[in-house]
């Protein structure tokens, strides 16, 4: 698990860039000035093409357009939502409540479903990673959040125990072969879901997407602004980034 989530950071392009450039300050202080130069300059270009919105807004996109959303009204019934974690931040001090992240729309589009009457239930699959501090597993957080948006306690299973996507599938098998559901809605990022829904089909859990948190919106930016590094930008490129390593990963593992 630690390794999943360390050794990436030296392939994002913050990471990369950093160890190209102390490769580079070695390679020099050894007289290999030449080649030296070159990595210096290969990993500013790395830093530049990443940071400018035209090449962020394509990499995401190229995950996003895979599921679009539908609108409520055009989603099919199912007998239960699943949603997935990393929508809601611990209550740590000096915080007094939950704490909503870019991607806590995946909790508000799963409670539209229900009041909508698309879904009788929510499943909700989310633990915590070992190393982070918590007060109580993120589906609890999300399950509060759920019932003070006005979907009854009653209608929500919770599995606090997944840490990630694969986890996360075989927990709502479980729940899934428990209840006897036979039709599913996946709720999660449009970003995430390429990986999510690859994972559960592998599971065995017959989902249908449910597509929320979409960045990529409107026309590309205006030339020569799309060019110009933005530091919003470095960090959709990041987050692309982060969703094809965990694509080809769960794909050399045998997740999906």
């Amino acid at each position: 698990m630690i390794l999943t989530k360390v050794l990436p950071l030296f392939l994002y392009p913050l990471g990369l860039a950093i160890s190209l450039l102390l490769i580079g300050v070695l390679l020099a202080k050894f007289e290999f000035r030449r080649l030296a130069a070159w990595i210096v300059a290969a990993a500013l270009i790395v830093l530049w093409i990443c940071s400018t919105p035209i090449f962020a807004r394509w990499a995401l996109a190229s995950l996003e357009r895979q599921y679009p959303p539908r609108m409520i009204a055009e989603t099919p019934e199912a007998d239960v939502a699943i949603v997935l974690g990393g929508a809601v931040g611990q209550p740590l001090p000096p915080r007094v409540s939950s704490d909503l992240s870019d991607a806590a729309d995946r909790v508000l589009h799963a409670a539209r479903l229900y009041r909508a009457g698309k879904v009788k239930r929510i499943l909700i699959t989310a633990g915590n990673l070992p190393w982070l501090s918590a007060v109580k597993p993120e589906a609890e957080l999300i399950q509060e959040l759920l019932i003070e948006w006005g979907v009854p306690e009653g209608a929500i299973e919770i599995a606090g125990a997944s840490r990630n996507t694969y986890e996360n599938a075989l927990e709502a098998r479980d729940i899934w072969s428990k209840e006897r559901f036979s039709s599913g809605l996946l709720v999660t990022s449009a970003a995430h879901m390429p990986r999510a829904m690859a994972v559960f089909r592998h599971a065995g859990v017959p989902v249908v997407a449910s597509t929320t948190d979409v960045h990529v919106v409107g026309k590309f930016p205006v030339f020569p602004f799309g060019l110009l590094p933005d530091v919003g930008a470095l960090g959709t490129t990041t987050e692309a980034i982060k969703e094809w390593l965990g694509y080809w990963a769960y794909r050399a593992r045998g997740y999906l």
